[in-house]
């Protein structure tokens, strides 16, 4: 091993102890720096963003499907297929991602009556309440410490007793929603996320 190499291990090492210290502290000044710069700092990151995003003139709700997109996925489910692989001994595998589970809770989502015209499309049409399941996670394939975790989270919400057509007969009369803890998704497209 060089000096170099020895140097930079070495700086490695002192800056993930420091990061370990920071994390300790973190819930005494993690709500006012959140106030002060997590949502100006999300809206300049999402405007940049939008600057090289193409506007493909889509409403609310609606998609477009790429040329690609069948071909995308594909490329996901063999990468992600090999991951598991990877990761996992037959008989033992978890998920893909969002592996590590923080909590599932039964709820009821209650679309409201006051909701503005323009956000009244699928089950938001109709004020109602839905029984739901909630499942709160973070990164995967690993499941590291929280202490050495990202911090990157996210939320599936699985709605049932929907009506409507569904595209896979095991699903029927559900909806699932997913959310992460940025304002948006972390790929654009199938494309994109196949390169993720």
């Amino acid at each position: 091993m060089t000096i170099k190499t020895r140097i930079l291990k070495f700086i490695h090492h002192i800056l993930l102890q420091l990061l370990h210290i920071e994390r300790r502290l973190e819930p005494w000044f993690r709500p006012l720096l959140n106030r002060l710069f997590r949502e100006p700092s999300a809206r300049v990151v999402q405007f940049l963003i939008n600057l090289w995003r193409k506007d493909e003139g889509l409403s609310l709700a609606e998609e477009a499907i790429d040329p690609d997109e069948e071909q995308s996925l594909n490329e996901i489910i063999d990468l992600m297929a090999d991951q598991m692989r990877g990761h996992f001994k037959p008989g033992g595998y978890e998920r893909g991602g969002n592996t590590k589970t923080h909590g599932i809770v039964r709820a009821t989502v209650t679309i409201r009556n006051d909701l503005p015209e323009h956000c009244r499309k699928g089950v938001f049409a109709t004020p109602r309440s839905y029984p739901a399941y909630v499942r709160f996670s973070g990164p995967g394939p690993d499941v590291p410490a929280d202490i050495e975790d990202v911090g990157f989270v996210s939320m599936a919400m699985k709605l049932m007793d929907v009506p409507g057509e569904e595209l896979m007969d095991e699903e029927r009369f559900t909806q699932d929603f997913i959310t992460i803890c940025t304002p948006t998704f972390v790929t654009p497209n199938s494309r994109e996320n196949a390169k993720l």
